[in-house]
C-alpha cells in the first residue's frame, strides 16, 4: 500500500494521499486542510485522479481545502459520518468562524459514510466509527495502516473539551477498536508523525494496556 502525507493549514494537518494499489491512475485523500497546492501539484505530477474524498472528522482544519479539491476535480464525492455532516454547513460548529473569522461551510457532493467494510473503485477498507473528539468522528483502516485524524496521536489522545466532545466515549473508542488491532499497525494520526498500535498500549500515558 503506498500514501503520501502532506501538512497543509495553519494547524498543519496531516493530509494523506492513498494510491491504487494496481497502479491504475485513482486515489482517496483524507483530510484536506487549506492550501492544497502541494497534493494537487503531486496528483498532476502523477496522474492521479480523486475517486472519493475521506473526513475523519469536520472540525475545520480537516475540511477547509475542500474548495481547492472540488474544484479541480469537481465531481469527487466527499464522504463523512452522519453525526458529523453538520460541521460542513456550520461554520460555528466546524470552528472556522470562532478560529479565523471565516465563514467556511460546503455542501457538495457529500456523502455519508457508515460503519464497517467499504469499497471505492479498487479501494477496500473498514470505516471504525470512533466519536470522542467529535460525535462522527472515524477512522479508516486500509490493511495495516489506519488513518485515524484526531482520535489518538503518539502519546496523547483527541481533546474532548469541544462542542460534541466525550472523554469516556473517545477513550471507550479506542481501547475497543484501536488497541485492539494487530500491534503493528501503523496509526496515521491528523497531526504529528505515525505511531503504532503497540507503542501507544505501551507508552501513551492516556491509556491502560488492555488485556
Amino acid at each position: 500500500m503506498k500514501y503520501e502525507k502532506f501538512i497543509t493549514g495553519a494547524l498543519e494537518v496531516n493530509t494523506y494521499v492513498v494510491t491504487d494499489p494496481n497502479g491504475g491512475g485513482s486515489c482517496i485523500i483524507i483530510d484536506p486542510s487549506n492550501g492544497c497546492a502541494e497534493v494537487l501539484s503531486y496528483l498532476a505530477e502523477n496522474g492521479l485522479r480523486p475517486c472519493a474524498v475521506l473526513l475523519t472528522h469536520g472540525h475545520f482544519d480537516h475540511i477547509m481545502g475542500l474548495n481547492e479539491i472540488t474544484d479541480v476535480f469537481n465531481e469527487t464525492p466527499v464522504f463523512i459520518y452522519p453525526d458529523d455532516k453538520p460541521f460542513l454547513t456550520d461554520s460555528m460548529k466546524n470552528g472556522s468562524s470562532l478560529v479565523f473569522g471565516v465563514d467556511f461551510t460546503f455542501s457538495k457532493n457529500i456523502t455519508l459514510l457508515s460503519e464497517g467494510v467499504m469499497k471505492i473503485e479498487p479501494f477496500e477498507f473498514t470505516v471504525l466509527h470512533l466519536p470522542g473528539h467529535t460525535p462522527g468522528g472515524c477512522a479508516f483502516l486500509f490493511h495495516n495502516v489506519c488513518f485515524c485524524g484526531d482520535v489518538i496521536f503518539a502519546n496523547s489522545i483527541g481533546r474532548t473539551d469541544l462542542p460534541g466532545g466525550n472523554f469516556n466515549q473517545l477513550i471507550s473508542g479506542i481501547h475497543e477498536k484501536i488497541l485492539k488491532l494487530p500491534p503493528e499497525t501503523v496509526l496515521c494520526s491528523g497531526h504529528g508523525g505515525r505511531t503504532t498500535v503497540d507503542r501507544e498500549k505501551r507508552l501513551n500515558p492516556y491509556l491502560e494496556e488492555s488485556n
